[in-house]
């Protein structure tokens, strides 16, 4: 089981005006505090079940999080990043639109490809961390799926 997980981040961005660097962010999740409980600090945003923070570079940003789920099924249209996923709990199965399933539990790793179309299916309640790399101003097209 993961008890810590570190994350070191650090973009260097090309301007008009020459090379901007961003000093490296540290974020420290530990997989037992609950997303809630979790620290607010500039540039983090907290949602309901939802915490992450945003880097920049140009056009694209990593997005560094963690992110909780109940029992759902949701079908994710044209996902718009490039997604890392550790299991730190839970229980989900993923099926491509081909029809190809793939279940995933604790400790598992697996990458969501930009531009996905499939189900997303929570059978035990889950988090994950997660570093989603991509366009800062797209947002996921998805809609419930009933059984």
């Amino acid at each position: 089981m993961i008890n810590r997980a570190i994350i070191a981040l650090a973009f260097i961005g090309w301007t008009a005006g020459g090379v901007h660097a961003q000093a490296p962010s540290i974020s420290i999740v530990d997989s037992a505090t609950p997303s809630e409980e979790l620290p607010v600090k500039p540039g983090v945003y907290i949602g309901q079940k939802i915490t992450f923070e945003d880097t920049h570079s140009g056009n694209l940003v990593a997005r560094v999080g963690v992110w909780e789920a109940g029992i759902s099924k949701t079908y994710l249209e044209d996902y718009p990043f490039t997604e890392y996923v550790l299991m730190i709990s839970g229980h989900v199965v993923i099926t491509n639109d081909d029809g190809t399933e793939n279940s995933f539990k604790a400790g598992d790793t697996f990458v969501i490809p930009k531009g996905f179309s499939g189900i997303w299916d929570v059978r035990e309640h889950m988090k994950k961390q997660m570093v989603q790399v991509g366009d800062p101003t797209a947002r996921p097209t998805s809609r419930p799926v009933s059984d």
